[in-house]
């Protein structure tokens, strides 16, 4: 067996390149890798290669045949994660892209769904599961795609992945620098003034009670944390009373920010069961079948380096927004 080494794996470690590429293949430990690397049998074109090389693009991986990849038992070729991901719908993911290229995938991420699995969840499909199974009809071979930043399970919207180790540096990097435009939409209760900037230090915590993490205002010693607001559109619902639509802007990206930052103004987003209000949450849900926090990731925006030029992605209003503003 043959493998080319493309744009996406050039300049990895050979023996990180080989155990990402062999978890297909569960059957083939750790210990056969190195062993197969040491035997030569895995070469690189045509030549023994150290563990430590780094594979450029044009390399030829050649694997011998001795290499046994295959087995007897098929169940052991088929782990938790395939057979979870034999759930997924390929269709359906294809729905959710916005955009793709071949640096990154742009997903409308629906409310709902993790980002990954967390101890409460194992078993339920995620947004990491979408991103592997939709891989899966590309031929990069080497470098997982990754998501650049991540969105809270409830929260909705554009979801950048990577899929090449130079663009997930990239936006990891304009992240952490605040060289990049995030806009959200959220629904809020109460009559939100036109603008308004929010500079609150935040601290997260865990919650013994709820078992989870949160995040509060803290002046003390609280992370710098900014967050400006725009009132869009204001309406008296007749069953939530006063509701106003917000864009906003983060400025800095703390866990939690926006729906701490507009709660501790006394505009909760409605539908956080952690941060909001439980009357209005509990006719939210029975009343309209709304049972999320009104948050959503409306678009980013920031400069392309590999056109050398602005890049915008934008998701459209979600179906209970509109519910509820009756657009």
């Amino acid at each position: 067996m043959e493998i080319k080494i493309d744009n996406t794996a050039s300049d990895q470690r050979f023996d990180r390149f080989l155990r990402k590429w062999f978890k297909k293949y569960p059957q083939v430990r750790l210990a056969d890798i190195y062993s197969a690397i040491r035997k030569w049998l895995i070469k690189v074109n045509g030549k023994r290669a150290k563990e430590e090389y780094r594979v450029k693009f044009g390399d030829i991986i050649q694997i011998d045949d001795k290499v046994q990849m295959w087995s007897e038992d098929l169940s052991a070729l088929v782990s938790q994660k395939d057979r979870k991901l034999e759930k997924v719908d390929i269709n359906k993911i294809k729905q959710q892209i916005l955009y793709e290229d071949g640096h990154r995938i742009v997903f409308d991420k629906p409310s709902g769904i993790p980002m990954h699995p967390g101890n409460k969840h194992r078993n339920d499909l995620c947004m990491n599961d979408y991103l592997d199974k939709y891989a899966e009809t590309y031929k990069t071979v080497t470098f997982k795609p990754s998501f650049g930043y991540r969105l809270d399970r409830d929260t909705s919207g554009v979801l950048i992945a990577a899929k090449s180790y130079e663009a997930l540096q990239y936006i990891n990097t304009i992240i952490r620098e605040r060289d990049i435009d995030k806009y959200y939409l959220a629904l809020v209760i109460g009559k939100f003034p036109d603008h308004l900037i929010i500079k609150k230090p935040l601290t997260k915590l865990y919650n013994k009670a709820l078992d989870r993490s949160q995040v509060k205002v803290d002046y003390d010693g609280g992370l710098e944390s900014k967050t400006e607001c725009w009132l869009e559109k204001y309406i008296k619902h007749p069953l939530l009373g006063p509701i106003s639509l917000l864009k906003i802007k983060i400025h800095t990206g703390r866990m939690h920010q926006i729906r701490v930052h507009v709660g501790s103004e006394w505009f909760p987003v409605l539908g956080d069961i952690v941060y909001g209000n439980t009357v209005t949450n509990k006719i939210l849900y029975t009343a309209l079948g709304i049972n999320r926090q009104l948050l959503h990731c409306r678009k980013y925006s920031f400069l392309d380096p590999f056109k050398n030029d602005q890049i915008s992605f934008e998701s459209p209003i979600p179906a209970d927004f509109q519910k509820i503003l009756h657009l």
